[in-house]
Parts: structure tokens; C-alpha cells; sequence
């Protein structure tokens, strides 16, 4: 009567191998894939880590500012008084100058 056992073609060696490929790459893909929580984890790394950065360098920042700003108006002060030292050692001359005049004159009249 006919044999049980049929004999497959190359053709369907071929196409049950390649079923059974797919089938495995189909279950690695499924596996290798994330279900996203690592993008929230990572996201949630770099922002505290950008956290603890400003934090360490907000307060340096704050500080080079405030004594430059601090130090710009120092040397602006320092410049004034040394305007206002040569207009007193000016008016100091005049003053001299004046008293001189005025004992010159008091000694004619």
C-alpha cells in the first residue's frame, strides 16, 4: 500500500528550517527588546547628575561673580579717592596761595 513515511523535497527542508529560523531570530528579538523602563532610568541618571553639577558649581559661579563685580567697584572707588588726593593737594595749593595773597595785602592796608 503506500509508504507512511514520505520523503521530503529540498524545497521543504528549506522552507521547515527556515520556519524554525524565524521562529528562534523572532523569540531573540522578543527578548532583546526593552519595554522602555532603561530610556526612563537613564533619563533619570542624567538629570540628577546635571542636578548635582549645578548644585557643586552654581555656588563657584555665584561667588567668581560677585567678587568681580565686588572688585570692579573697588578699583573705582580707588580711582575716585585718588582724583579727590591731586583736587585736595590742588585746592591745599590754592588755599596757600590765598593766604599768602590775603597776608600781602593785609600788610599794605
Amino acid at each position: 500500500m503506500g509508504e507512511k513515511t514520505k520523503k521530503k523535497s529540498p524545497e521543504q527542508k528549506n522552507t521547515s528550517t527556515t520556519a524554525k529560523e524565524k521562529s528562534e531570530l523572532a523569540d531573540s528579538v522578543h527578548e532583546a527588546t526593552y519595554d522602555g523602563t532603561a530610556d526612563w532610568q537613564f533619563l533619570l541618571l542624567v538629570m540628577i547628575s546635571i542636578a548635582i553639577a549645578l548644585l557643586l558649581l552654581l555656588p563657584k559661579i555665584y561667588l567668581r561673580n560677585s567678587i568681580y563685580y565686588e572688585s570692579r567697584a573697588i578699583d573705582r572707588l580707588q580711582t575716585q579717592y585718588g582724583a579727590l588726593v591731586e583736587e585736595n593737594k590742588l585746592l591745599s595749593r590754592k588755599v596757600e596761595g590765598l593766604k599768602v595773597k590775603n597776608q600781602i595785602l593785609d600788610t599794605i592796608f
